[in-house]
Protein backbone atom coordinates (compact mmCIF):
# COMPACT_ATOMS: atom_id res chain seq x y z
CA UNK A 1 0.00 0.00 0.00
CA UNK A 2 1.17 3.29 -1.03
CA UNK A 3 1.42 6.04 1.79
CA UNK A 4 1.10 9.54 0.67
CA UNK A 5 1.52 12.76 2.20
CA UNK A 6 -1.03 14.96 3.26
CA UNK A 7 -1.32 18.09 5.15
CA UNK A 8 -2.28 16.98 9.24
CA UNK A 9 -1.33 18.04 12.51
CA UNK A 10 2.31 16.51 13.18
CA UNK A 11 3.11 15.41 16.43
CA UNK A 12 5.96 17.48 18.08
CA UNK A 13 5.21 16.75 21.57
CA UNK A 14 6.21 12.90 21.86
CA UNK A 15 5.14 13.33 25.72
CA UNK A 16 1.79 14.05 24.48
CA UNK A 17 1.43 9.74 24.10
CA UNK A 18 2.45 8.44 27.73
CA UNK A 19 3.07 4.94 27.02
CA UNK A 20 6.83 3.83 26.18
CA UNK A 21 4.96 1.49 23.50
CA UNK A 22 2.99 3.41 20.91
CA UNK A 23 -0.63 1.69 20.75
CA UNK A 24 -3.59 2.04 18.35
CA UNK A 25 -5.25 3.68 21.36
CA UNK A 26 -2.78 6.41 20.98
CA UNK A 27 -2.96 6.53 17.44
CA UNK A 28 -7.28 6.88 17.53
CA UNK A 29 -7.03 10.00 20.94
CA UNK A 30 -5.24 12.09 18.41
CA UNK A 31 -6.22 11.16 14.84
CA UNK A 32 -10.26 11.70 16.40
CA UNK A 33 -11.57 8.22 15.53
CA UNK A 34 -12.49 4.83 17.05
CA UNK A 35 -10.05 2.29 17.81
CA UNK A 36 -11.75 -0.04 15.97
CA UNK A 37 -11.73 1.79 12.78
CA UNK A 38 -7.77 2.77 13.36
CA UNK A 39 -7.35 -1.21 13.52
CA UNK A 40 -9.06 -1.79 10.06
CA UNK A 41 -6.26 0.78 8.31
CA UNK A 42 -3.50 -0.56 9.88
CA UNK A 43 -4.21 -3.97 8.68
CA UNK A 44 -5.61 -2.81 5.52
CA UNK A 45 -9.40 -3.52 5.77
CA UNK A 46 -10.88 0.11 5.69
CA UNK A 47 -12.04 0.43 2.44
CA UNK A 48 -15.16 2.09 3.48
CA UNK A 49 -13.43 4.83 5.84
CA UNK A 50 -12.72 7.70 3.84
CA UNK A 51 -8.97 8.16 2.07
CA UNK A 52 -8.47 11.15 3.66
CA UNK A 53 -8.91 9.71 7.10
CA UNK A 54 -7.05 6.16 6.02
CA UNK A 55 -3.94 8.94 5.32
CA UNK A 56 -3.95 10.78 8.51
CA UNK A 57 -4.35 7.62 10.78
CA UNK A 58 -1.21 6.20 8.72
CA UNK A 59 1.01 9.19 9.00
CA UNK A 60 -0.14 9.94 12.84
CA UNK A 61 1.41 6.27 13.00
CA UNK A 62 4.38 6.82 11.22
CA UNK A 63 5.33 9.71 13.08
CA UNK A 64 4.50 8.05 16.45
CA UNK A 65 7.08 5.12 15.86
CA UNK A 66 3.67 2.75 15.52
CA UNK A 67 5.20 -0.58 15.17
CA UNK A 68 2.51 -3.79 15.39
CA UNK A 69 2.98 -6.55 18.19
CA UNK A 70 2.78 -9.20 16.36
CA UNK A 71 2.26 -11.77 19.58
CA UNK A 72 -1.16 -9.31 19.95
CA UNK A 73 -1.88 -9.76 16.11
CA UNK A 74 -1.33 -13.43 16.24
CA UNK A 75 -3.25 -14.13 19.35
CA UNK A 76 -6.35 -12.05 18.03
CA UNK A 77 -6.45 -14.44 15.28
CA UNK A 78 -6.26 -17.58 18.20
CA UNK A 79 -3.18 -18.71 16.73
CA UNK A 80 0.49 -18.44 17.20
CA UNK A 81 1.32 -18.85 14.13
CA UNK A 82 4.46 -21.20 15.50
CA UNK A 83 4.94 -24.93 14.72
CA UNK A 84 6.76 -27.13 16.66
CA UNK A 85 9.44 -29.64 15.71
CA UNK A 86 10.22 -32.16 18.49
CA UNK A 87 12.43 -35.01 18.79
CA UNK A 88 12.64 -37.67 21.76
CA UNK A 89 16.70 -38.28 21.17
CA UNK A 90 19.50 -35.80 21.84
CA UNK A 91 18.52 -33.49 18.31
CA UNK A 92 19.69 -34.69 14.91
CA UNK A 93 23.06 -36.30 16.61
CA UNK A 94 26.22 -36.87 14.51
CA UNK A 95 25.09 -40.14 13.28
CA UNK A 96 22.01 -39.48 12.00
CA UNK A 97 22.73 -35.50 10.57
CA UNK A 98 22.55 -36.49 7.10
CA UNK A 99 19.08 -38.62 7.19
CA UNK A 100 17.71 -35.70 8.71
CA UNK A 101 18.53 -32.85 6.78
CA UNK A 102 15.97 -33.04 4.29
CA UNK A 103 13.18 -33.61 6.27
CA UNK A 104 13.75 -30.42 7.80
CA UNK A 105 14.87 -28.65 4.74
CA UNK A 106 11.48 -29.66 3.51
CA UNK A 107 9.69 -28.52 7.14
CA UNK A 108 11.74 -24.57 6.88
CA UNK A 109 10.20 -23.96 3.58
CA UNK A 110 6.90 -25.13 3.57
CA UNK A 111 6.40 -23.25 7.01
CA UNK A 112 7.96 -20.21 5.46
CA UNK A 113 5.71 -20.22 2.45
CA UNK A 114 2.44 -20.71 4.84
CA UNK A 115 3.55 -17.86 7.14
CA UNK A 116 4.44 -19.68 9.77
CA UNK A 117 7.55 -19.57 12.56
CA UNK A 118 9.10 -23.00 13.74
CA UNK A 119 10.10 -23.79 17.15
CA UNK A 120 12.48 -26.74 17.88
CA UNK A 121 12.11 -28.34 21.61
CA UNK A 122 15.39 -28.78 22.50
CA UNK A 123 15.40 -29.58 26.64
CA UNK A 124 17.26 -31.75 28.38
CA UNK A 125 16.83 -34.87 28.66
CA UNK A 126 14.35 -36.31 31.05
CA UNK A 127 12.85 -39.16 29.83
CA UNK A 128 10.21 -41.38 31.61
CA UNK A 129 11.32 -44.99 33.24
CA UNK A 130 14.82 -43.79 32.82
CA UNK A 131 14.84 -43.91 29.78
CA UNK A 132 16.93 -40.87 28.87
CA UNK A 133 14.73 -39.70 26.37
CA UNK A 134 13.37 -36.50 26.21
CA UNK A 135 9.60 -36.19 27.41
CA UNK A 136 7.11 -33.78 25.87
CA UNK A 137 5.12 -34.38 29.32
CA UNK A 138 8.02 -34.08 31.73
CA UNK A 139 7.08 -31.21 33.86
CA UNK A 140 3.11 -32.68 34.16
CA UNK A 141 1.92 -30.95 31.21
CA UNK A 142 2.22 -30.88 27.23
CA UNK A 143 4.68 -28.64 26.68
CA UNK A 144 4.02 -28.35 22.83
CA UNK A 145 0.77 -26.94 23.95
CA UNK A 146 3.58 -23.53 23.79
CA UNK A 147 2.89 -23.75 19.70
CA UNK A 148 -0.50 -24.66 17.61
CA UNK A 149 0.66 -27.54 16.02
CA UNK A 150 4.17 -30.10 16.05
CA UNK A 151 5.82 -31.97 14.24
CA UNK A 152 7.47 -35.41 15.76
CA UNK A 153 10.42 -36.93 13.78
CA UNK A 154 13.16 -39.32 14.87
CA UNK A 155 13.72 -43.32 15.81
CA UNK A 156 12.34 -43.30 19.42
CA UNK A 157 9.31 -42.08 21.08
CA UNK A 158 7.65 -42.82 24.35
CA UNK A 159 4.78 -44.62 23.43
CA UNK A 160 2.33 -43.38 26.21
CA UNK A 161 2.53 -39.71 25.83
CA UNK A 162 1.71 -40.44 21.96
CA UNK A 163 -1.64 -42.57 23.47
CA UNK A 164 -1.69 -38.95 25.28
CA UNK A 165 -1.37 -36.78 22.42
CA UNK A 166 -4.27 -38.33 20.79
CA UNK A 167 -6.42 -38.92 23.06
CA UNK A 168 -5.86 -35.08 23.96
CA UNK A 169 -6.26 -34.49 19.92
CA UNK A 170 -3.75 -32.69 20.06
CA UNK A 171 -2.36 -31.83 15.97
CA UNK A 172 0.79 -32.93 15.79
CA UNK A 173 2.18 -35.12 13.15
CA UNK A 174 5.03 -37.96 13.19
CA UNK A 175 7.00 -38.62 10.84
CA UNK A 176 7.43 -42.08 10.40
CA UNK A 177 4.60 -44.41 10.62
CA UNK A 178 4.22 -45.54 14.38
CA UNK A 179 1.56 -47.37 16.14
CA UNK A 180 -0.54 -47.26 19.15
CA UNK A 181 -0.64 -50.47 22.10
CA UNK A 182 -4.06 -50.72 20.34
CA UNK A 183 -3.08 -50.88 16.89
CA UNK A 184 -4.16 -47.34 16.05
CA UNK A 185 -1.82 -45.86 13.77
CA UNK A 186 -0.55 -42.02 14.88
CA UNK A 187 -0.92 -39.37 12.62
CA UNK A 188 1.90 -39.67 10.27
CA UNK A 189 3.83 -38.64 7.15
CA UNK A 190 5.87 -41.75 6.27
CA UNK A 191 7.77 -43.17 3.38
CA UNK A 192 6.16 -46.02 1.69
CA UNK A 193 8.44 -48.55 2.48
CA UNK A 194 6.71 -51.48 1.89
CA UNK A 195 6.06 -50.51 -1.82
CA UNK A 196 8.96 -49.09 -2.73
CA UNK A 197 10.85 -52.71 -1.58
CA UNK A 198 8.13 -54.65 -3.24
CA UNK A 199 8.96 -53.01 -6.49
CA UNK A 200 12.99 -53.70 -5.51
CA UNK A 201 12.12 -57.86 -4.70
CA UNK A 202 11.19 -57.62 -8.11
CA UNK A 203 14.07 -56.03 -9.74
CA UNK A 204 16.55 -58.84 -7.74
CA UNK A 205 13.71 -61.87 -8.80
CA UNK A 206 14.44 -60.35 -12.57
CA UNK A 207 17.57 -60.95 -11.88
CA UNK A 208 17.63 -63.94 -10.55
CA UNK A 209 18.50 -64.02 -6.99
CA UNK A 210 16.13 -66.30 -5.27
CA UNK A 211 18.17 -66.14 -1.75
CA UNK A 212 19.46 -62.54 -0.07
CA UNK A 213 19.98 -61.17 3.30
CA UNK A 214 18.39 -58.51 4.94
CA UNK A 215 20.98 -55.94 6.69
CA UNK A 216 19.51 -53.48 9.71
CA UNK A 217 19.51 -51.93 13.25
CA UNK A 218 16.51 -52.63 14.93
CA UNK A 219 14.05 -55.32 13.99
CA UNK A 220 11.39 -53.81 15.95
CA UNK A 221 11.36 -50.46 13.69
CA UNK A 222 7.61 -50.32 12.07
CA UNK A 223 10.12 -49.23 8.82
CA UNK A 224 12.04 -52.71 9.11
CA UNK A 225 8.90 -54.89 9.87
CA UNK A 226 7.46 -53.36 6.25
CA UNK A 227 10.83 -53.83 4.16
CA UNK A 228 10.88 -57.57 5.13
CA UNK A 229 7.29 -58.55 5.07
CA UNK A 230 7.56 -56.48 1.33
CA UNK A 231 10.51 -59.06 0.51
CA UNK A 232 8.97 -62.30 2.55
CA UNK A 233 5.89 -61.07 0.22
CA UNK A 234 7.80 -61.59 -3.00
CA UNK A 235 9.10 -65.28 -3.21
CA UNK A 236 12.57 -64.50 -1.99
CA UNK A 237 14.32 -67.01 0.95
CA UNK A 238 14.48 -63.89 2.88
CA UNK A 239 17.83 -64.32 5.94
CA UNK A 240 17.15 -61.34 8.49
CA UNK A 241 20.66 -60.00 10.14
CA UNK A 242 20.57 -57.02 12.71
CA UNK A 243 23.55 -56.28 14.22
CA UNK A 244 25.20 -52.64 14.53
CA UNK A 245 27.68 -51.75 11.87
CA UNK A 246 30.86 -52.70 13.98
CA UNK A 247 29.65 -56.06 13.91
CA UNK A 248 29.37 -56.84 10.06
CA UNK A 249 32.84 -58.43 9.36
CA UNK A 250 34.27 -61.30 7.26
CA UNK A 251 32.78 -64.26 9.46
CA UNK A 252 29.22 -62.67 8.53
CA UNK A 253 29.87 -62.02 5.36
CA UNK A 254 31.34 -65.43 4.98
CA UNK A 255 28.51 -67.19 6.66
CA UNK A 256 26.17 -65.81 4.27
CA UNK A 257 27.73 -66.67 1.03
CA UNK A 258 28.08 -70.33 2.19
CA UNK A 259 24.70 -70.36 2.91
CA UNK A 260 23.74 -69.31 -0.97
CA UNK A 261 23.40 -65.53 -0.33
CA UNK A 262 23.59 -63.84 -4.10
CA UNK A 263 22.02 -60.25 -2.54
CA UNK A 264 21.81 -58.41 0.40
CA UNK A 265 18.86 -55.54 1.61
CA UNK A 266 20.49 -53.11 3.36
CA UNK A 267 18.96 -50.65 5.81
CA UNK A 268 21.22 -47.78 4.64
CA UNK A 269 24.28 -46.53 2.73
CA UNK A 270 26.14 -47.25 6.15
CA UNK A 271 25.63 -50.73 5.43
CA UNK A 272 26.49 -50.94 2.02
CA UNK A 273 29.71 -49.00 2.50
CA UNK A 274 30.53 -51.97 5.34
CA UNK A 275 29.42 -54.18 3.28
CA UNK A 276 31.62 -53.96 0.40
CA UNK A 277 34.39 -53.13 2.20
CA UNK A 278 34.18 -56.35 3.96
CA UNK A 279 33.67 -57.90 0.42
CA UNK A 280 37.18 -56.42 -1.08
CA UNK A 281 38.83 -57.74 1.93
CA UNK A 282 37.58 -61.19 0.71
CA UNK A 283 38.10 -61.14 -2.88
CA UNK A 284 34.23 -61.22 -3.77
CA UNK A 285 32.93 -59.43 -6.36
CA UNK A 286 30.29 -56.24 -5.84
CA UNK A 287 28.17 -56.54 -8.11
CA UNK A 288 29.35 -59.46 -9.52
CA UNK A 289 29.43 -61.90 -6.97
CA UNK A 290 26.80 -59.85 -4.51
CA UNK A 291 24.76 -57.50 -5.47
CA UNK A 292 23.45 -54.74 -2.71
CA UNK A 293 20.08 -52.69 -2.53
CA UNK A 294 19.79 -49.82 -0.18
CA UNK A 295 16.27 -50.11 1.04
CA UNK A 296 16.45 -46.21 1.86
CA UNK A 297 19.28 -43.36 0.55
CA UNK A 298 19.11 -40.17 1.88
CA UNK A 299 18.35 -37.57 -0.15
CA UNK A 300 21.33 -35.47 -1.48
CA UNK A 301 21.11 -32.70 -4.05
CA UNK A 302 23.13 -32.96 -6.91
CA UNK A 303 25.17 -36.29 -5.24
CA UNK A 304 25.34 -38.90 -7.65
CA UNK A 305 25.04 -42.35 -5.24
CA UNK A 306 26.81 -45.48 -6.33
CA UNK A 307 23.79 -47.65 -4.66
CA UNK A 308 20.76 -49.54 -6.20
CA UNK A 309 17.58 -49.33 -3.91
CA UNK A 310 15.28 -47.17 -3.62
CA UNK A 311 15.91 -43.22 -1.93
CA UNK A 312 13.68 -41.61 1.06
CA UNK A 313 11.79 -38.64 0.32
CA UNK A 314 12.39 -36.85 3.16
CA UNK A 315 12.38 -33.02 1.37
CA UNK A 316 8.76 -33.63 0.18
CA UNK A 317 8.06 -35.49 3.48
CA UNK A 318 8.75 -32.14 5.41
CA UNK A 319 6.64 -30.02 3.09
CA UNK A 320 3.49 -32.43 3.66
CA UNK A 321 3.98 -32.75 7.72
CA UNK A 322 3.70 -28.67 8.01
CA UNK A 323 0.39 -28.62 5.23
CA UNK A 324 -0.60 -31.66 7.52
CA UNK A 325 -0.39 -30.05 10.69
CA UNK A 326 -1.87 -26.98 9.46
CA UNK A 327 -4.57 -28.83 7.91
CA UNK A 328 -5.77 -30.43 11.29
CA UNK A 329 -5.97 -26.76 12.48
CA UNK A 330 -8.32 -26.28 10.36
CA UNK A 331 -10.62 -29.15 11.15
CA UNK A 332 -9.34 -31.99 8.78
CA UNK A 333 -9.37 -35.06 10.29
CA UNK A 334 -6.26 -37.04 10.91
CA UNK A 335 -3.70 -37.88 8.02
CA UNK A 336 -1.77 -40.93 7.65
CA UNK A 337 0.03 -40.44 4.10
CA UNK A 338 2.85 -42.92 2.59
CA UNK A 339 4.89 -41.28 0.50
CA UNK A 340 6.45 -43.35 -2.61
CA UNK A 341 9.94 -43.44 -2.56
CA UNK A 342 11.70 -42.71 -6.24
CA UNK A 343 14.31 -45.77 -7.21
CA UNK A 344 17.74 -45.62 -7.74
CA UNK A 345 18.97 -47.48 -10.70
CA UNK A 346 22.78 -47.27 -9.36
CA UNK A 347 25.16 -49.86 -10.04
CA UNK A 348 25.63 -52.15 -7.19
CA UNK A 349 22.89 -54.31 -8.59
CA UNK A 350 23.79 -57.30 -11.26
CA UNK A 351 22.60 -60.81 -12.51
CA UNK A 352 22.36 -63.39 -9.44
CA UNK A 353 26.07 -65.64 -10.23
CA UNK A 354 25.17 -69.02 -11.93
Amino acid sequence: MQLRTVPVMRITDPGRVSRTRVSQADIARLAGITQAAVSMILRDRADAIPATTRQRVLQIARELGYRADPLARRLAKGRSQIIGVFTYEKVFPAAHRNFYHPFLIGIEEAAEAHDQDLLLFTSAAGGRGGSGLRSIYASGENKLRLVDAAILLGRDEIPAELEQLCADEYPFVFIGRRFLADGREVPSVAPDYAAATRLLAQRLRTLGHRRIAYLGADPELTASVDRLSALAGNGLDVHPHFAPLDQVDEALLSDLLDAGVTGMVLEGSAYAEQVSQVANKLDVGVPARLSLAVAGLVEEAGVVVPWSGFTIPGHRIGHLAVEEVLARLEGAPPAYRLVPCPEAPGGSLAVAPP
